[in-house]
């Protein structure tokens, strides 16, 4: 008979709890919508920082979202840009994230509306607790299908992060959010915290920028004749894809006569709706990798579209991209500098892409 009053009574609470959640549940959906109607300018751009586990800078982000449109991008910046004499990784370790937020308020001129830092540990640790709630996910290797061709996994572990969060509803997010807060260390709340994942319901695109920037004599710079093209984007929140904003130089990195060289560059490239300049001077600089890529402009669109294009221009050769980032690829850009002005083709770094072309 105890047995018996004992399974009653379970049963009846748990009728009693039923019947409570469809009376109230109304109510609770009111609350939530309330909770997530955060962000009254319908953008939030938040500062990420991604750090090792000293608190060394390893790269900084901006996320912007469009609650509107549904669009969602991330720019790219490197730790080594220069911003008034010092690298922002510098900035940060000295003076910390407020530093670097108000430094990069005053060149691209939007307000950062929260930020985070993390370690790609924390990251990785989030992210697991994010897919144990999908059902034959747990176990698997993590593929996704990227929109950018960006070469930074960490900029991409954002975006992961971001795309996972399509996978939960507002009510199971609650419970990622301790893990959040203790992986973390951020301005994000909990009413803003559940308004993002909200917006990650949608399905938005999630795509990956790079920050304009221009090599200075081996230094980092904000390369001032995009940033008004930045500030579009990040307005939108999408990036900008205009073929006619790409520059390239074309360099001779074969034995042919100058002559041959730039009849069957102009051929190849005058009907594609590019800027490109053509240095017919033969410089076979490399004598492994004929066809190299030097990439000045680090905007991943562009990298993109210039991948695209020279595969469709050269199907029979394999361009080596090297990123203006280490010593070798420096010291090539300088001695291809100097060989061009020695033959008066000046300014060849006022470029996106050196095409070095061989045969």
């Amino acid at each position: 008979m105890r047995y018996v009053l004992i399974s009653l009574s379970f049963f009846s609470i748990a009728f009693a709890v039923l019947v409570m959640s469809i009376v109230f549940y109304p109510f609770l959906e009111i609350g939530f919508n309330s909770l997530t109607n955060q962000y009254p300018n319908s953008k939030a751009y938040i500062l990420s920082v991604m750090t090792n586990d000293t608190g060394d800078p390893l790269g900084f982000y901006i996320v912007g979202i469009d609650f509107t449109t549904s669009n969602s991008i991330i720019v790219d910046i490197p730790k080594e840009l220069n911003v008034k004499g010092t690298s922002l990784g510098v900035l940060y370790t000295n003076n910390g994230i407020n530093s670097v937020r108000n430094a990069l308020s005053n060149i691209i001129g939007i307000h950062f509306t929260d930020y985070f830092i993390f370690t790609p540990s924390k990251a990785e640790e989030f992210e697991k607790k994010i897919r144990s709630g999908i059902p034959g996910l747990r176990d698997q290797t993590h593929e996704i299908e990227y929109s950018t061709i960006s070469e930074n996994k960490k900029a991409l572990q954002i975006e992961r992060l971001l795309e996972e969060l399509k996978n939960h509803d507002v009510f199971r997010a609650l419970s990622f959010y301790p893990t959040f807060s203790k992986n973390f260390k951020s301005t994000i709340e909990i009413p803003k915290f559940l308004r993002i994942v909200k917006f990650f319901e949608g399905e938005p695109r999630v795509l990956v920028i790079s920050y304009p920037v221009v090599n200075s004599d081996g230094t980092l710079k904000t390369d001032k004749t995009e940033l008004k093209n930045l500030s579009v984007e990040l307005e939108n929140c999408t990036p900008i894809q205009k073929r006619t904003s790409i520059k390239i130089t074309f360099v001779n990195n074969s034995y042919l006569p100058n002559r041959v060289f730039s009849y069957g560059i102009w051929n190849k490239w005058s009907k594609k709706g590019y800027d490109f300049r053509i240095i017919p001077v033969v410089c076979s600089y490399n004598s492994f990798y004929k066809n190299m890529v030097l990439e000045i402009s680090g905007v991943s669109w562009k990298i993109n579209e210039i991948k695209k294009a020279l595969k469709s221009a050269y199907p029979n050769k394999n361009f080596i991209f090297l990123a203006l980032n280490n010593k070798k690829s420096l010291e090539l850009y300088y001695k291809l500098e100097q060989q061009a002005a020695a033959n008066r083709y000046y300014n060849i770094g006022n470029t996106d892409f050196i095409v070095l072309v061989g045969q």
